[in-house]
Protein backbone atom coordinates (compact mmCIF):
# COMPACT_ATOMS: atom_id res chain seq x y z
CA UNK A 1 0.00 0.00 0.00
CA UNK A 2 1.10 3.31 -0.85
CA UNK A 3 -0.09 6.29 0.25
CA UNK A 4 -1.19 9.21 -2.46
CA UNK A 5 1.74 12.23 -2.30
CA UNK A 6 -0.99 14.47 -2.26
CA UNK A 7 -1.76 13.49 1.19
CA UNK A 8 1.79 13.77 2.25
CA UNK A 9 2.62 17.06 1.14
CA UNK A 10 -0.75 18.34 2.67
CA UNK A 11 0.11 16.49 6.19
CA UNK A 12 3.55 18.35 5.32
CA UNK A 13 2.62 21.93 4.63
CA UNK A 14 -0.22 21.24 7.72
CA UNK A 15 2.67 20.54 10.20
CA UNK A 16 5.07 22.79 8.80
CA UNK A 17 2.74 25.96 9.28
CA UNK A 18 2.25 24.50 12.83
CA UNK A 19 5.35 24.28 13.82
CA UNK A 20 6.28 27.65 12.68
CA UNK A 21 4.04 29.22 14.19
CA UNK A 22 5.68 27.45 17.49
CA UNK A 23 8.65 28.45 16.42
CA UNK A 24 7.65 32.08 16.01
CA UNK A 25 5.50 32.39 19.66
CA UNK A 26 8.94 30.32 21.44
CA UNK A 27 11.07 33.36 19.45
CA UNK A 28 8.56 35.98 21.18
CA UNK A 29 9.13 34.54 24.36
CA UNK A 30 12.78 34.32 24.36
CA UNK A 31 12.87 30.00 24.22
CA UNK A 32 13.79 27.49 21.75
CA UNK A 33 11.13 24.57 21.71
CA UNK A 34 12.83 21.80 20.91
CA UNK A 35 9.57 19.67 19.99
CA UNK A 36 8.50 23.00 17.04
CA UNK A 37 12.09 22.02 15.74
CA UNK A 38 11.44 18.49 15.99
CA UNK A 39 8.05 18.86 13.83
CA UNK A 40 9.74 21.41 11.31
CA UNK A 41 12.23 19.16 10.39
CA UNK A 42 10.41 15.91 9.99
CA UNK A 43 8.03 18.60 7.74
CA UNK A 44 11.08 19.27 5.05
CA UNK A 45 11.81 15.87 5.17
CA UNK A 46 8.64 14.72 3.85
CA UNK A 47 7.97 17.51 1.52
CA UNK A 48 11.90 16.66 0.07
CA UNK A 49 10.68 13.29 0.11
CA UNK A 50 8.24 13.39 -2.00
CA UNK A 51 9.82 16.12 -4.39
CA UNK A 52 12.34 13.70 -5.07
CA UNK A 53 11.32 9.93 -4.74
CA UNK A 54 7.64 10.24 -5.48
CA UNK A 55 6.88 12.96 -7.65
CA UNK A 56 7.73 13.09 -11.80
CA UNK A 57 9.11 16.49 -12.46
CA UNK A 58 9.70 17.27 -8.02
CA UNK A 59 7.27 19.71 -6.62
CA UNK A 60 6.36 23.18 -8.26
CA UNK A 61 4.45 25.85 -5.77
CA UNK A 62 1.48 24.88 -7.40
CA UNK A 63 1.19 21.42 -6.72
CA UNK A 64 0.56 22.37 -2.78
CA UNK A 65 -2.70 24.09 -3.25
CA UNK A 66 -3.71 21.53 -6.38
CA UNK A 67 -3.00 18.74 -3.55
CA UNK A 68 -5.12 20.58 -0.78
CA UNK A 69 -7.77 20.68 -3.30
CA UNK A 70 -7.34 17.48 -4.22
CA UNK A 71 -7.34 15.61 -1.05
CA UNK A 72 -11.01 18.01 0.14
CA UNK A 73 -12.44 16.11 -3.16
CA UNK A 74 -11.08 12.71 -1.68
CA UNK A 75 -12.80 13.55 1.34
CA UNK A 76 -16.51 14.98 0.15
CA UNK A 77 -16.52 12.84 -3.11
Amino acid sequence: MQIDPDILIVIATLVGILSLSSLVAGWVEGRLSRRAVLSMVIALGLLAWVHLALREGGLSFRAIPDAFIHVAAMVLG
